[in-house]
């Protein structure tokens, strides 16, 4: 039996760091990131692809992958009670060990839960940077504390949310003001990604924005990214 095709292996890169982003830059066929916001969306994307060039690569060579968490509802009401519902599933407990591991796997159950949310230094910046900069951004930017930081990072509301129009919308607004490529998508309860494929998809087909068919057999093709020169073919 012949073998399958498979193609050359795909280099993503997880993360917002700047070494992350040269590393990107240099090597990678993809980035998986995640931003709060259509503006630091697009800054990123900008920040990431300017630096292509300068290892002799195309803009289209380096795919970047917003993740996002969708509700997909059938009015505003429904949406809300989604989102309760995947809420209602995290103790407090959890959030609070949720919440450490992105700062090195604090113990956050040391401090007063209703007070502001603790100046804790420097911890976060060897392994989650952009994400605890965010949080301990936002915490102060806020007023928040400890107890609704915790909970907001465990169970964040998505960003993208709303009927099956409205989450198309969003979606089509990030991609083609150049704020991300392609999205790979979270859902928090057991139907949230069906929802997605059979009410949302069918909208961003119909606008030409997500394909009907898959043009090769590896991922890499599917991505349409280009097969890199093998340096050991014998020419």
């Amino acid at each position: 039996m012949p073998a399958r095709r498979r193609g050359a292996p795909l280099y993503f890169q997880a993360g917002a760091s700047d070494d992350g982003k040269k590393l990107a830059a240099s090597h990678a066929d993809a980035i998986f990131t995640h931003q709060d916001s259509l503006e630091e969306a697009q800054a990123f994307y900008r920040d990431v692809k300017g630096q292509l060039a300068a290892h002799g690569r195309q803009e289209d060579s380096l795919h970047i992958f917003q993740g996002v968490s969708v509700i997909v509802g059938d009015s505003a009401e429904d949406v809300e009670q989604q989102y309760q519902t995947t809420a209602a599933l995290v103790s407090i407990e959890d959030a609070l060990n949720y919440l450490g591991r992105y700062f090195e796997h604090h113990d956050f159950a040391q401090y007063p839960l209703d007070a502001p949310f603790p100046d804790i230094g420097d911890l976060g910046q060897n392994s989650f940077r952009s994400t605890t900069d965010e949080i301990k951004r936002s915490a102060r930017e806020r007023g928040l504390t400890l107890r609704q930081v915790a909970l907001e990072a465990a169970s964040p509301r998505p960003r993208f949310s709303g009927t099956p129009q409205q989450v198309a919308d969003g979606l089509q607004q990030w991609f083609e003001q150049r704020a991300a490529d392609g999205f790979i998508i979270q859902g928090g309860t057991p139907d949230a990604f069906p929802r997605f494929v059979d009410q949302v998809v069918p909208l961003l087909q119909q606008r030409g924005l997500f394909r009907e068919e898959y043009p090769g057999t590896t991922l890499r093709a599917s991505l349409g990214l280009a097969e890199p020169v093998n340096q050991f073919q014998q020419q």
